[in-house]
């Protein structure tokens, strides 16, 4: 199996290829922390993983994933992240990622479940997180955290202010806060606020 590792983090690209190269299951692993470096490698050999950072030096994974599925690349891509919210893993499964792995895995897990994939294994199969949140409620969620008064939200999103506060109701409701410091902190956690 041959494997190209992308992440911004030379120390922790270097020790990972190191250690995937004890593997018996590995022929070739490179790691590279320059996406044009990525393009120009993936272009000129054949991988079958590719192991995905999210948060990268100019841009990020999910990014990456597209530009992956715009150039019709044959290598399956596994997000290593340390971000582990609910909904960053949705994503980036919707963008065509074939798993998400948090970096706090096991090296023997973190092999086990690229033999996994590269045998066919899909994380599509699992259980997701469902979102709890319609498509307007998110946007008034993302608006809220802003700063910006609930009147300036209402003229920007064209409702009124009572159907404005009616939305936040139902956030509040269904995220199971009560100001809007823990609805910033789980908003933070679930993924709806980009960490990066």
């Amino acid at each position: 199996m041959k494997i190209i590792i992308l992440d911004d983090h030379k120390i922790f690209g270097e020790s990972l290829r190191a250690l995937l190269m004890e593997s018996t299951e590995i022929s070739q692993c490179d790691f590279v922390s320059a996406i044009e470096e990525f393009y120009k490698k993936i272009e000129t050999d054949s991988y079958d993983i590719c192991l995905l950072d999210i948060n990268l030096d100019k841009n990020s994974g999910f990014d990456v994933l597209k530009e992956l599925s715009a150039r019709k690349a044959k290598l399956k891509t596994i997000i290593l992240s340390s971000y582990t919210n609910p909904i960053y893993k949705k994503k980036a499964l919707d963008l065509g990622a074939a798993g998400y792995i948090s970096k706090s895995i096991d090296s023997k897990s973190l092999i086990e479940k690229i033999c996994q994939i590269n045998n066919g294994f899909s994380f599509k199969d699992e259980k997701h997180f469902e979102n709890p949140l319609t498509k307007r409620e998110e946007e008034v969620l993302k608006a809220l955290l802003t700063g910006e008064t609930n009147t300036q939200i209402a003229k920007d999103l064209f409702i009124s202010e009572r159907t404005l506060y009616h939305h936040i109701e139902n956030i509040y409701e269904k995220l199971g806060v009560e100001n809007k410091v823990e609805l910033y902190g789980k908003a933070l956690e679930l993924g709806y606020v980009d960490q990066f």
